[in-house]
């Protein structure tokens, strides 16, 4: 690998994290904050611009950018990004007290994970509650999307730093040049927020609030300033608001750039939209049938169903209710759409609905096949047939990440003999989700955790917003003796 074309852009990605915290510090001011809240912010700003300078006088904007260096840029600036960024959480230590804890919420708070060790919200300032949101607002469409679309320029290589990050099995631009993409992606993505933020002005939001609960859904990351998430607010406009909301950034984001500046009957015709969307519609009916006897208002029951499972497909996370109190039956149907998770190219977690139809379709040609092996059958997608390659990428993908799950659920399952609550904690941090059940539920943090199962927590977030690859490539050995070698030939 081109270690020094690495160095250059790493310490680039570094400034652009100093000019986004720049932001919450502008919100401390705003609320005449501490000298000491200042502060906490100013440190990693200085942190993260010298780290910055360091490294871009230290490598060069010439080479080439393959998709291993692309996929070790990703991993090391997601990882940096959270390290840095969790300065401010550990100096305000009220509920952040150790380097283990400040890591966990932030690498939460930009893989959009809302998973918090956080006990006491009240307590956190302004600037703080709106870098955590915020941070989701950056990850939910990607740290390097954000810092392409605000390039004056970018050459052809720097789409496979885009195909990185970018969540789900495929990749395409939208216009002809890349940095156009990114900004016609940005600029849909500000559009739906301030929209979502208009709506919660008029339920009774105050504009702090609707600002953060408008980011969080955006990013789909669940990240609240009210300890009872949602809940706070006792309102079924807001919760439908925000299941409206959640839904739309469950969405491939082509389909929107195709429906508003080119065909919207063609864009409708995505067969992995309409499988997300029914999906969502059998889930919330089988939930709302089974939980209804539990509550004597049909209609809270009814929105508080649409509200869960718009909130756990997504994997935004936010909670209008104890979920995790239903009966067995929905508590399962929830763990499922914890897996299957939003579209591909949109802000959600999870393995993605293309991912799980085209499975799901193999398998169904697999039994017509064993009933009758004359028989051809073949897969397709909006009509099309799908390349032998793509399945054979999606079943190894599957593979990689069930083995994943299976050595981070068994490392957390030496601290808690409980399997649902293992399970789930597992479940909710990999998949992107925030929540997870009993000892982990929607009314609960993971604060009692141990570090080491924050820190094995933490990596699953990771592993599971970059969807694998990258943060393996980062831990193979080789890599690092590839990156040697190359520097060796360089010099």
């Amino acid at each position: 690998m081109n270690g020094s074309i690495i160095k250059y852009t790493i310490g680039k990605l570094l400034q652009v994290l100093a000019m986004l915290m720049s932001l919450p510090l502008l919100v401390g001011l705003i609320y005449k904050e501490s000298f000491t809240d200042i502060r906490n912010f100013i440190i990693p700003i200085a942190i993260s611009l010298i780290l910055g300078l360091i490294l871009v006088r230290n490598g060069s904007s010439k080479g080439h950018i393959f998709t291993k260096e692309a996929m070790f840029i990703t991993a090391t600036c997601w990882i940096v990004f959270s390290v840095i960024g969790s300065i401010p959480l550990y100096l305000t230590p009220s509920n952040y007290p150790s380097v283990i804890d400040a890591f966990f919420e932030m690498a939460s708070g930009f893989t959009t994970c809302g998973a918090s060790v956080a006990h006491n919200l009240e307590l956190l300032p302004h600037s703080i509650l709106f870098w955590r949101s915020f941070s989701h607002f950056i990850g939910g469409m990607g740290i390097l999307v954000f810092t392409l679309a605000i390039l004056p320029k970018s050459n052809k290589e720097s789409s496979n730093l885009m195909q990185a990050e970018v969540p789900g099995p495929t990749f395409g631009k939208i216009t002809p040049k890349l940095s156009q993409t990114a900004r016609v992606l940005y600029l849909m993505y500000i559009a739906l927020t301030i929209v979502t933020m208009i709506f919660l002005l008029f339920g009774g939001m105050d504009l702090f609030d609707a600002i953060i609960h408008a980011m969080g859904t955006a990013g789909t990351g669940g990240f609240s300033n009210r300890g009872s998430s949602i809940g706070y607010y006792d309102s079924r406009y807001i919760e439908m608001v925000l299941s409206i909301a959640m839904l739309a950034f469950g969405i491939n984001f082509n389909i929107f750039y195709f429906a508003l500046f080119r065909s919207a009957k063609q864009a409708f015709k995505s067969e992995e939209l309409w499988w997300y969307l029914g999906i969502v519609g059998v889930s919330a009916l089988l939930i709302y049938f089974n939980v209804r006897s539990m509550y004597h208002d049909e209609i809270y029951s009814g929105v508080s169903s649409i509200f869960t499972v718009s909130s756990i497909i997504t994997t935004t996370g936010y909670v209008s209710v104890d979920f995790g109190s239903w009966p067995l039956f929905s508590r399962n149907i929830l763990i499922l759409l914890m897996f299957i998770g939003g579209s591909a190219g949109s802000t959600a977690g999870g393995l993605k609905v293309s991912r799980c139809v085209v499975v799901f379709k193999s398998a169904i040609n697999q039994v017509r096949k064993a009933i009758n092996p004359l028989r051809v059958n073949v897969n397709k997608m909006d009509g099309k047939k799908v390349d032998r390659d793509v399945e054979d990428s999606i079943n190894k993908y599957i593979l990689v990440y069930i083995l994943l799950f299976v050595v981070f659920m068994l490392i957390i399952t030496l601290e808690t003999n409980n399997f649902e609550s293992a399970f789930s904690a597992v479940a909710t941090t990999y998949n992107n989700v925030g929540p997870g059940l009993i000892d982990f539920g929607p009314i609960t943090t993971f604060e009692s955790m141990s570090k080491l199962s924050k820190l094995v927590l933490t990596f699953a977030m990771l592993f599971g917003r970059l969807e694998l690859y990258p943060m393996i490539l980062l831990f193979a050995p080789t890599t690092y003796k590839n990156l040697k070698n190359k520097n060796r030939k360089i010099s």
